[in-house]
């Protein structure tokens, strides 16, 4: 089962400030072409894939919008089983939707304290496309995570810069999970993303980097293959070609895989993309 391949890239924030609260708004929407190699999965063997994914990044007075859609297998080159049965045929599609208030903004104060510069109710929603007679209707992923966020100011270092740091802390309801924990509260999930450049070349050219790291905690299991916890960490590195070309190099961390202790569910991955990506 894939999961999310990339969470975002380093999308030029270095100009905006994450202090107090100042309504501020801007769009960055990036498509890309992902071959992966070493994939986790909870259902067989690890394997590679190609990925299109869409993804877009809005700020926009009190809303801080992420989301991103993964179309797997777009050159039907998986060896991955679970992209390889009939109810696979139509291509497995997953996608999460995040998007976070600010409390800064609703109470038109500054909450900064010491790091942390604003303040958010954040929700998440996860989702796939699978269905169909093999899993029946009401299979596939549907979760829902409701908790509180913020944005982190880091401080420049000699050779990195953070344009962004992020984290929130979740409870988890799970509405369809492979018939796992449904219809119930269910765990929690702590997750961060950054990202930032090391050297800015004078013809323009950039060498940055990015990632995001998930801990899914406190969750009931079923049986001797599931677990309490999950654990993936990406760290990407890119570079800039020009303001919106990008090429990068993946490197995740995968612990038990969607939960479950089982076939390649601990195996780390790479992989390599080309992004387009623009800002308005």
């Amino acid at each position: 089962m894939l999961k999310k391949i990339i969470l975002g890239g380093t999308i030029g924030l270095s100009t905006l400030s994450f202090g107090e609260y100042a309504p501020w708004n801007f769009t960055v929407l990036e498509g890309s072409l992902i071959k992966s190699n070493g994939l986790p999965n909870g259902y067989g063997a690890s394997g590679k894939d190609t990925i299109f994914e869409l993804q877009g990044t809005t700020r926009y007075d009190l809303l801080d919008l992420y989301w991103f859609v993964d179309r797997s297998n777009i050159f039907k080159d998986s060896d991955l089983s679970d992209k390889n049965k009939d109810h696979e045929k139509n291509n497995y599609t997953y996608g999460e939707f995040n998007p976070r208030i600010s409390l800064d903004g609703l109470l038109n104060k500054n909450l900064s304290i010491g790091p942390v510069k604003e303040w958010f109710i954040a929700y998440q929603f996860d989702y796939d496309n699978v269905r169909g007679v093999e899993w029946g209707k009401n299979k596939g992923i549907e979760k829902h995570y409701i908790g509180i966020g913020n944005y982190l100011n880091i401080p420049q270092m000699k050779y990195l810069k953070f344009d962004y740091f992020k984290t929130n802390i979740y409870a988890r309801y799970i509405d369809k999970n492979y018939s796992r924990n449904e219809k119930k509260w269910d765990g929690y999930l702590f997750n961060m993303a950054y990202g930032g450049s090391f050297y800015q070349f004078e013809n323009g050219m950039k060498l940055g980097f990015s990632g995001w790291l998930d801990y899914d905690f406190g969750a009931r299991y079923g049986s001797s293959k599931e677990t309490h916890d999950s654990l993936q960490w990406q760290n990407q590195l890119r570079f800039y070609l020009t303001k919106n070309i990008s090429v990068s190099y993946t490197y995740q961390i995968n612990n038990h895989f969607s939960q479950v202790n089982n076939y390649s569910s601990n195996k780390n991955s790479q992989s390599v993309g080309i992004h387009y990506s623009i800002m308005f």
